[in-house]
């Protein structure tokens, strides 16, 4: 009963750390000296309570000069997403982006009804991808790009929160 007991409360505490938010624990493991609350408000606000995992992909702090990129995957109901966070400073300007990737087996026609519906047309950078824009945010940018045979549809969307 007792080993029950101890694998139940292992299970439920390590589901719990692997729904937490893991960039603030990169921040302190990495020691990020600049641009920490853009960088942990724009995670928080994309990562929200979805299961994540985080990897530090590269750092470099140089004096005034520092920046960080973070790579993980990101899972949602129907679907994972690869996600990348970066963070730059330099003459006490923070940037901060992310960009996040996903595969849907849909044709991009109805992609753009399901997931860019109220996003603006911007433009085209061929005749498979197409660009849109957020309508109450300028610097969230969306990409759909159409296979060959038209069955699947590569999303992408990108913010910049600097």
């Amino acid at each position: 009963m007792t080993l029950k007991l101890a694998i139940a409360t292992t299970l439920v505490l390590s589901t719990q750390a692997f729904a937490q938010n893991s960039i603030d624990t990169i921040i302190e493991k990495y020691n990020v000296a600049h641009c920490k609350s853009e960088l942990s408000a724009l995670a928080s606000d994309i990562i929200g309570e979805k299961k994540h995992r985080l990897l530090v992909s590269n750092q470099t702090s140089k004096g005034d000069f520092e920046s960080l990129l973070v790579s993980g995957v990101l899972e949602y109901k129907d679907r994972q997403s690869h996600i990348i966070f970066s963070m730059s400073h330099s003459g006490g300007h923070c940037d901060v982006a992310y960009k996040e990737s996903f595969a849907v087996k849909n044709p991009c026609i109805v992609v753009r009804e399901e997931v860019f519906k109220k996003w603006l047309f911007k433009g085209k950078l061929n005749d498979q991808t197409h660009v849109f824009s957020h309508k109450r945010d300028d610097k969230f940018i969306g990409y759909m790009t159409s296979t060959k045979d038209g069955s699947y549809c590569l999303v992408s969307r990108q913010k910049t929160a600097s």
